[in-house]
Order: C-alpha cells, then sequence, then structure tokens
C-alpha cells in the first residue's frame, strides 16, 4: 500500500513546487548495438547531470522548501560520506540558510572540496560520532536532514519517479540502485501507481546489503556490513519508514560484485563517455551480468542516480 503522502497527485504537485530548484534530466534511448549486448530494450534516465551531480538535491530541496520560518532560521545539519553532503549544501546554499554538515574523515576528497565551495560549514569526523555530532546540533535547534528517510525526502526522490512517468509511456522494468532505499522507495511508489505492471528491481553491491539482508529477515537491520567499493550504497543502517515502503514496492533485489561494477565504469566511459560513481555504475553491472537473460525484449528503464567523482579516483578504482 502506497502512503497517503507518496500517492500521484500529491507528488505531481510537489514536482511542480521543486520544477524552480531542480533540472528535468533526459532520458536518452540505448543504441541498438547495446541493447543486442544487454539483451533489453534499455533507456537510461541521466540524473547524473542533476544539479549538485546527484537525485538526492531533490529530497534536500523538498525539505527545505517544507521547514518552518523558524527552523529555516536555525538551519540544517547532514551526516553523509558524500552526496547527501553535496546536496544538502547545496540547498541551503542555495537558500541561504546557515548549517552544520558533518563529512567522514575519510570521504573521498573530491567530495569533501566540492562540499567546501558550497559555503557550508563543514566538520570531518569519523563515522561512529558523526550521527552523534548531528544530534548534538539538533538540540542546538538544527534541523536534521536524514540522508535516506523520513517524510519529506522520499517525496522529493519520488519526483524523479513522476518526472518518469512524463517522459515515457509505459515500462516493463525499471533498475534502481540501493543504498538505504530513499530512492528506489520514492520512485517505487510512483511507477507502482503509473505503471502497476511494471517490476521494480533493486540493485545493490553483495559487499553492502543491507537492504537484501532487511528483506529477507522482515525488518530493517540497524547494523549491516560496509565493505563496497559502492560508498554510496553503504548506509550502516536501515529505517522504518523507508524500509516499509520498500518492502511494498520492490519486487526483485540482485546483488552485484564489486568487480561487476568495475567493469560496468569501464564499460560505461567506452560507450557512454560517461564518467560514474560506483554506485550509479550498479545497474549496469546488474544487466551485464546477473540479469542478463532475464529482461529479453522487455522495455527497461535503468536510473543513472549521480556521479560526484573525480578523474582520479576513476582512474583508481577502475585500474
Amino acid at each position: 500500500m502506497i502512503p497517503t503522502e507518496l500517492k500521484y497527485s500529491v507528488i505531481k504537485n510537489i514536482y511542480e513546487k521543486l520544477s524552480p530548484y531542480v533540472l528535468k534530466t533526459p532520458i536518452i534511448k540505448n543504441p541498438l548495438y547495446l541493447n543486442e549486448f544487454f539483451n533489453t530494450n534499455l533507456y537510461l534516465k541521466l540524473e547524473l547531470f542533476q544539479n549538485s551531480g546527484c537525485f538526492k538535491v531533490r529530497g534536500a530541496i523538498n525539505n527545505i522548501l517544507n521547514l518552518s520560518k523558524e527552523q529555516k532560521s536555525a538551519g540544517v545539519t547532514a551526516v553523509s560520506a558524500g552526496n547527501h553532503a553535496i546536496a544538502t549544501s547545496y540547498a541551503s546554499n542555495l537558500f541561504l540558510i546557515k548549517n552544520k554538515i558533518y563529512m567522514y574523515k575519510l570521504a573521498n576528497k573530491y567530495r569533501i572540496n566540492k562540499v567546501k565551495s558550497l559555503n557550508a560549514n563543514l566538520f570531518l569526523t569519523d563515522p561512529v560520532n558523526a550521527f552523534k555530532n548531528a544530534e548534538e546540533a539538533s538540540s542546538e535547534g538544527y534541523f536534521f536532514m536524514h540522508p535516506f528517510d523520513g517524510k519529506f525526502m522520499i517525496q522529493g526522490n519520488a519526483t524523479l519517479g513522476f518526472e518518469i512517468t512524463q517522459q515515457i509511456n509505459d515500462l516493463d522494468y525499471i533498475l534502481v540502485s540501493v543504498g538505504g532505499g530513499g530512492l528506489i522507495s520514492g520512485i517505487g511508489s510512483i511507477i507502482r501507481q503509473k505503471f502497476p505492471k511494471c517490476k521494480i528491481i533493486g540493485i545493490e553491491p553483495l559487499k553492502s546489503n543491507g537492504m537484501t539482508e532487511s528483506l529477507k529477515k522482515g525488518f530493517p537491520l540497524k547494523k549491516v556490513k560496509m565493505d563496497s567499493i559502492a560508498d554510496s550504497l553503504s548506509p550502516p543502517l536501515h529505517m522504518e519508514y523507508s524500509f516499509n515502503i520498500c518492502k511494498n514496492v520492490i519486487d526483485e533485489i540482485v546483488n552485484v560484485t564489486d568487480q561487476e561494477i568495475v567493469e560496468a565504469m569501464k564499460f560505461a566511459y567506452n560507450h557512454y563517455k560517461f564518467i560514474l560513481e560506483p554506485a550509479c555504475a550498479a545497474g549496469l553491472a546488474a544487466l551485464s551480468g546477473p540479469l542478463k537473460n532475464n529482461l529479453k525484449n522487455k522495455k527497461t528503464l535503468l536510473i543513472l542516480c549521480g556521479s560526484n567523482i573525480d578523474l582520479l579516483t576513476w582512474i583508481k578504482n577502475t585500474s
């Protein structure tokens, strides 16, 4: 069952409110010879070209638009290894709202520098203390913007699903990378309403497959392994709200190895000239791996969700 706050008409209104601040990213049809390689009729949603380089800006801006005047005055806080920190910094800078952003000391230097370039009040810490730091900021009045959970975050993500339904008539399959589940819960809620026959497939790294394990057990795990090259798909835990939506919208979840992700990153550069971060390449890895013979002659859409990676890191990952 789709929550009331994620009904199609509700998300349509939110999409219209977000439209001045986010890009309508294109969908492209895969070249014929690559359809033959993947054994499916593939379309690519190029959300990697979104403001801030990732889909997460949709949820960040929707959060800020729903803050009261007092909350906006108090500011926002966020914890992230990269993409959510960038999106929150971008959104708070856009609306001239102060922030406290906590990133991991070992986070990618490119992402750290990108957050700094957005005038963020940045603090580098470790994963154990990052959420504690954000809780302290919340006690000071800062609004905590969760990286993948909460009504406003997932509504923002759902606008990506709404946008897809405005660009394409129908689908047999849609493939979405899964970390905490915020993206697939938002997109999946809209696709389930508009294209009810479409199968929604989540793609997760084998070394960080907390959603796979949570779905098997029937509840969100509060501690999961985080050992994948796809750090954007490696949350330390899962949350009840987003998990319950995922449980209702995901038809299948597929795991890919880090080596399959690396090969997909190379493939994306060689054939599309896209430099993808590992999380974004996970879907291509699934198409050329575990899903290759499962989607024959089906109309399939793959979300390319972001590309906050620098050239040197990309070369290091793919060498």
